[in-house]
């Protein structure tokens, strides 16, 4: 009798063990192998720089970027890694990885793992990973990505209980992997607002959010019951603009259906914005002093600094160029690219402008630079604009140490004739502010 009760006690233990939802720990390991190198296949040994292939592939939920631990064979455990292996490209059943680190040559059919991913809902996962992935690919695979996961909205534009759960399981899947951080929207912008349709229809909506995050990729998304199924819809913007739509369905079933109808924030009306077109324009002189004024430019720099004056005297220096150039509009910096213009959208209204130099010195050349000043020259200015205009805003860099450093001439395009704004001199805390207005 004891034994059938035993055996009892085993089946009836067992049954709630598979009652239990599935998970994937993170702490697990998934384990492939190098089955062959990339170009030179009869190679037996790799070492750094050589790339290989794998059998982990995206049904072992590996990215771009992703980066393998490299053990011997016999090393059940993996306890005794030997090298280190950066995953450049996926495939469904197979990865190709270069080798970054080793601490002998990594024989072929060494063993490859990374940790596992944990997921709660086995439906929305292989949709969560096509996310995952598409947000990585178009960057290279050593960049660290700031990525920022929006929210989730069902058809009226309310935010639901269930969006909510469904944004935190996309959160949980992206996190584990070591090349993203996350950036939360309002916590660097309280009042931050908007929608699916609105920011796929707007260029300046799109470029302002990606401007205010500084993140590398945004996401956002709404759903529909349709049928028996709830169909997803997200979209995916980049600061490459390789932007994407993902669509999906997944049997309402899988989901827990009150919180679909569970309202926790309804839908707000946010006003439309208008952009105007505004390009900023950089220009930069450079300088060639007289020898007699060098030794006054030396006490400048150095000021009792005796070592900083016989560092600069060395270089024998005769040009003088702005370096480290750094433009801001609205605190947010303007990447120009190594371009001397870049595009940029305005709203009406006052914005502010920041620019900043430091000078460089060098010798016939730009390259190399001899010394670069520890002073910064920098300049602000504001801009209202009241009425549609096209404006273009040029930045004048003047390395020389007489009148303006930094100048900035803003012109109205929409005219017919190029028009400078008026200007006006505010002084702020001792500070003069340039002042343009339309």
């Amino acid at each position: 009798m004891k034994s059938k009760a035993y055996i009892r006690n085993i089946v009836f233990f067992i049954l709630m063990l598979l009652s239990i939802p599935y998970y994937v720990h993170s702490s697990q390991l998934v384990t492939g192998e190098i089955t062959s190198a990339i170009i030179l296949q009869e190679r037996i040994h790799l070492t750094v720089g050589d790339k290989a292939l794998t059998n982990l592939g995206s049904k072992d939920s590996v990215i771009k970027g992703d980066i393998f631990t490299v053990t011997a064979r016999k090393d059940v455990y993996k306890e005794k890694p030997i090298g280190k292996c950066a995953v450049t490209s996926v495939d469904a059943k197979s990865s190709i990885c270069e080798i970054i680190s080793s601490n002998w040559e990594i024989p072929r059919g060494s063993n490859v793992s990374l940790p596992a991913i944990y997921f709660s809902n086995e439906k929305l996962y292989p949709a969560i990973y096509k996310i995952l992935s598409k947000s990585v690919d178009p960057f290279m695979p050593y960049d660290k990505l700031k990525i920022s996961i929006y929210d989730i909205y069902d058809s009226q534009n309310n935010v639901t209980k269930f969006s909510e759960n469904v944004k935190q399981e996309i959160k949980d899947v992206f996190v584990q992997k070591k090349r993203v951080k996350l950036v939360e929207p309002r916590a660097i912008q309280k009042d931050f607002l908007i929608y699916p349709e609105d920011i796929r229809n707007s260029y300046g909506l799109r470029t302002e959010v990606m401007e205010t995050l500084a993140v590398d990729v945004f996401i956002i998304g709404s759903y529909a019951i349709e049928n028996e199924n709830i169909a997803f819809t997200f979209y995916k913007f980049d600061k490459y603009f390789n932007d994407e739509k993902i669509s999906f369905q997944v049997p309402v079933g899988s989901f827990d259906v009150a919180s679909i109808q569970d309202v926790i924030r309804p839908y707000k009306p946010v006003p439309k914005k208008e952009y105007l077109p505004c390009t900023v324009a950089l220009k930069e002189f450079h300088y060639m002093p007289p020898k007699d004024e060098k030794r006054s430019i030396i006490n400048h720099e150095a000021g009792r600094d005796v070592y900083k004056a016989i560092d600069l005297n060395k270089t024998n220096f005769n040009i003088i160029s702005p370096v480290d150039f750094v433009f801001k509009l609205d605190n947010q910096s303007i990447n120009f690219a190594g371009k001397t213009e870049t595009p940029v959208l305005l709203t009406k209204g006052t914005h502010n402008l920041f620019a900043s130099f430091r000078r460089g010195y060098f010798f016939n050349s730009k390259e190399p630079k001899l010394y670069v000043s520890d002073k910064h020259v920098d300049k602000e200015a504001i801009l209202s604009i009241e009425k549609d205009s096209s404006i273009y805003i040029e930045v004048m860099l003047n390395p020389s140490f007489e009148g303006d450093n930094i100048e900035f001439k803003i012109y109205d395009v929409t005219e017919k004739k190029s028009q400078l704004l008026k200007t006006i001199i505010k002084t702020e805390a001792a500070k003069s502010i340039e002042f343009f207005k339309d």
